[in-house]
């Protein structure tokens, strides 16, 4: 334990070459401490940052880093995706981890759709993994996906997760019940919190271009699951937008995107403060 939380400071001063040993060490810290987290974690009222996808980018990952450590009164919440895609997806989960471990009473970390064996496959964490270490620490690795929580509400009602709204929600209990231990989010609730997105419109559900049993969910959703679950406001990532966000439905949902995505976007952080006052920091 202590040996893991020397590294978890190591890895965050700037450490990136972990050998095998370390890796299983700092995923099994970071398992004991979210083995046991619901499947909707209670998250803070006000002073909260909010990181949206970074894929692989340890300089928007760093970026996040520099402000929870130069912010000892704020918290943060990761909001899912930090591998598959980017230059250096390996060191940035390495860092979502060891931030997760140092502060584990200021940082979150929430799972995303690409937290799951089969699209680590296939959009390159497992190649990474594979190149530089072996099969089974894509194994170790997964281990610590399948722990992360799928979604936080915190007492005055600002929910988040990765995707968006489910289908057939109508109170917490139902979101805390599911089992998000199984194999690739078997579970349709699970996989819809990491993969629906949301679309300006008096709809309920339609069909998402993603495919896989995703939706698209509008207004009258967002509606009716906020008022079942007391929200006031969402943040959630999961879309590329260029200027890093994108509001809908009134401003009551905020969609964070903080990777660069190959210079497509200009990445952002929301930063929440009090009175649910909301501002998108440029990184």
């Amino acid at each position: 334990m202590v040996i893991a939380m020397q590294l978890a400071k190591q890895v965050l001063d700037g450490k990136t070459d972990l050998t095998t040993e370390e890796i299983e060490q700092l995923v099994g810290v970071f398992l004991d401490e979210y083995k046991g987290l619901s499947n909707v974690v209670e998250t803070p009222r006000r002073n909260v940052f909010y990181v949206g996808d970074l894929h692989g980018e340890l300089q928007s990952a760093k970026a996040a880093r520099d402000l929870i450590e130069g912010s000892r009164d704020a918290s943060m919440v990761f909001l899912g995706d930090y591998a598959d895609r980017g230059p250096q997806q390996i060191e940035t989960v390495n860092m979502v981890l060891s931030l997760a471990i140092e502060f584990p009473r200021r940082v979150i970390a929430l799972r995303g759709n690409h937290e799951s064996d089969s699209v680590a496959r296939t959009y390159g964490f497992y190649n990474a993994v594979k190149a530089k270490y072996s099969p089974e620490i894509f194994d170790v690795y997964c281990s610590s996906f399948k722990a992360l929580p799928l979604a936080g509400l915190s007492s005055n009602g600002v929910f988040s997760c990765h995707g968006g709204v489910p289908e057939g929600i109508r109170n917490l209990d139902q979101l805390q019940g599911l089992d998000r231990f199984q194999e690739d989010m078997q579970n349709p609730i699970a996989f819809q919190l990491t993969w629906n997105d949301p679309a300006e419109g008096d709809f309920h559900f339609g069909p998402n271009w993603r495919g896989g049993g995703s939706r698209i969910f509008g207004r009258l959703a967002f509606n009716e699951f906020a008022e079942s679950l007391g929200i006031v406001l969402m943040f959630r990532a999961h879309q590329v937008f260029p200027n890093g966000f994108q509001k809908f439905f009134d401003d009551k949902l905020i969609s964070v995107f903080s990777a660069r995505y190959h210079g497509r976007v200009k990445p952002k952080i929301a930063y929440l403060r009090d009175g649910l006052k909301t501002e998108l920091i440029q990184i």
